[in-house]
């Protein structure tokens, strides 16, 4: 499933409940510049940390961590030869996490290829399903090429968010109430703002939205083709995508 769950969200770590957000793919996570759908880790260093500490996620414990490790030779001896460091500190248990989520960095496609010169690499059906999404469509709009995320380019330093509307269940009646951005930044136009995440090898990454509302593409599709919460009929004051119909046809929305 391409380093996601398959859930529309996780379950707390107390399994009463379930966590707040649908939990995206690790793939090409180190290729962001802020990490959860609010934005509000910097590294992926800060966000390991905040999920280890998290009590409805790990509800873990750096220092007994540390403890355990350190009675183990074998880790020991890794620590020392990664960090040339004679103790296990958390700085370290967090580099090591983080180099393994750099490892996961695939850019090497054929969509990755078509682009770099080989024509071959994608058929005809596929190269008009990119004109649609970079065309008609508008999704290359948000999601930048060639991440197909928030991170804008050409510099790659900075990740957008979007306010979409997203609704609360797929019947589209209510707006979701998780308020996304605006808990980290309390200041109206991010109210419902939720970052930009990929789109790569999203066929096998759902369900979808930040709230894991749609189970499939085609329900996704649909919600854009009709301008987002606006186009549902929702109330969205700040919706920063466009409410307009995209029109697409049934053969544009199989492509």
């Amino acid at each position: 499933m391409y380093f996601t769950d398959g859930l529309a969200k996780n379950t707390a770590l107390d399994v009463s409940r379930t966590l707040l957000r649908n939990t995206p793919t690790l793939l090409n996570a180190a290729l962001q510049t802020s990490m959860f759908y609010d934005l509000r880790s910097p590294s992926l260093e800060h966000q390991a940390s905040d999920v280890i500490s998290n009590s409805d996620e790990m509800h873990g414990d750096f220092e007994l961590a540390i403890q355990q490790l350190s009675t183990d030779t074998a880790y020991v001896q890794l620590f020392e030869g990664a960090y040339d460091a004679n103790t296990i500190t958390k700085e370290n248990i967090l580099a090591a996490i983080a180099s393994y989520v750099k490892s996961l960095i695939g850019l090497n496609s054929r969509f990755d290829e078509y682009m770099r010169g080989n024509n071959e690499a994608m058929n005809k059906e596929e190269i008009a399903g990119f004109n649609l999404f970079a065309g008609k469509a508008k999704c290359a709009s948000c999601h930048f090429i060639p991440l197909f995320n928030g991170v804008v380019p050409p510099a790659f330093t900075k990740t957008e968010s979007e306010v979409l509307g997203v609704p609360l269940t797929a019947d589209g009646k209510n707006i979701d109430t998780d308020t996304g951005r605006y808990k980290i930044i309390n200041v109206a136009p991010y109210l419902y703002a939720f970052k930009t995440t990929t789109v790569r090898n999203t066929g096998k990454t759902g369900p979808y939205m930040h709230n894991g509302v749609y189970k499939t593409l085609d329900e996704v599709i649909d919600f854009y083709d009709r301008g987002g919460g606006i186009g549902l009929g929702l109330q969205v004051d700040n919706q920063t995508l466009s409410d307009e119909p995209l029109n697409l046809t049934p053969q544009e929305k199989n492509c």
